[in-house]
């Protein structure tokens, strides 16, 4: 007569567990990510997710963007994003894009987009402040501006008066901040001592308007007879300096946005020489390109970064070639 095996409840229990918990991980697909994977000279950048949506890429590839749990758009709260290449993605049916107005075209933010957008630049961003047309979009922005002036600089309106940036932000509420400074502080210390002064502008930023987005936007190229000037503005330092913005956003939480992929010379590393008029500055009717960019390229959300079009129709004449109020040693 055999003798009947006898079973340990213990055991089974144990291997009841494992499997349950095996298949919950399966079902909810929950993972962790935090790599950078490179598409097409895209640099996208992810972290913790409690959800990841697969977004298509042209060329038939898929990269995974992290999702919140709401569905709202990227979370990038510790984790910077890059936008900083030449390709494109398809963001249709996708739910990372539906905090983003959409146009018609579904390539470009609507200019809705920016009815709670905050820009915050020296005179190159006035240029865009003047020739854009975004009057649902505020400007905090004044020729010779720099990270060691920008809260103390009486620029910003806010109930009917000019009162500091410092009490602007303390008063109102805006939901995406675009930040461009640095051009007038090539002159003055070091990429990394710049970087150091850059952290404590985003940080006050963030206590500020702790709900707001914060994008970075790299230092614009000059052009190639500007360079040659061998003088202190230099793409050299320019990148240098944008080498250590890109590394602070990053560490910050915030986007990265670099326009010099589209502004640039081919294979140059600097700005197209008929796009300037003084090596520096934008001309009026390249505007476009820098608007198109900002569009393409909308906050929270995923990233685009479709090279606009030239414009062959300008809607306004370019500047003369000396501007009052904007020079190159001062922008």
């Amino acid at each position: 007569m055999k003798k009947k095996r006898k079973e340990c409840p213990y055991f089974i229990m144990v291997v009841q567990t494992s499997l349950i918990f095996a298949c919950v991980y399966l079902i909810t697909g929950n993972a962790i990510i935090t790599k950078t994977d490179t598409t097409e000279n895209m640099e996208v950048v992810h972290g913790i997710s409690e959800e990841i949506t697969p977004i298509t890429i042209s060329g038939n590839q898929t990269v995974s963007v992290s999702q919140n749990a709401s569905g709202s758009g990227g979370d990038v709260s510790g984790n910077g994003r890059d936008v900083s290449g030449n390709g494109s993605w398809d963001v249709s049916g996708n739910a990372a894009g539906q905090d983003i107005p959409w146009d018609e075209s579904g390539k470009k933010a609507d200019v809705s987009y920016l009815d709670d957008v905050l820009f915050i630049g020296d005179s190159r961003t006035c240029t865009l402040q003047q020739y854009a047309g975004w009057d649902n979009a505020a400007f905090y922005v004044k020729n010779g501006l720099t990270i060691w002036n920008v809260f103390e600089a009486r620029i910003a309106e806010c109930e009917g008066e000019l009162v500091t940036v410092e009490e602007a932000l303390s008063k109102e509420k805006f939901g995406k901040i675009y930040i461009m400074l640095g051009i007038n502080e090539l002159g003055r210390g070091t990429p990394d001592t710049f970087a150091e002064e850059f952290a404590k502008v985003v940080k006050r930023l963030k206590e500020l308007q702790p709900d707001a987005v914060i994008v970075m936007e790299a230092i614009m190229h000059v052009t190639e007879t500007k360079d040659a000037e061998e003088t202190y503005i230099n793409n050299a330092e320019i990148d240098a300096r944008n080498e250590k913005l890109k590394e602070l956003a990053e560490a910050e939480g915030a986007y990265w946005l670099d326009v010099n992929p589209v502004t640039d010379e081919k294979e140059k590393g600097s700005l197209v020489e008929e796009y300037s008029f003084d090596g520096v500055h934008l001309k009026v009717k390249y505007i476009d390109v820098w608007k198109d960019f900002i569009l393409s390229n909308p906050f929270p959300g995923v990233y685009m970064g479709q090279a606009p079009q030239e414009s062959n129709t300008p809607s306004v004449k370019d500047p003369p070639a000396e501007n009052p109020g904007i020079s190159p040693e001062n922008p």
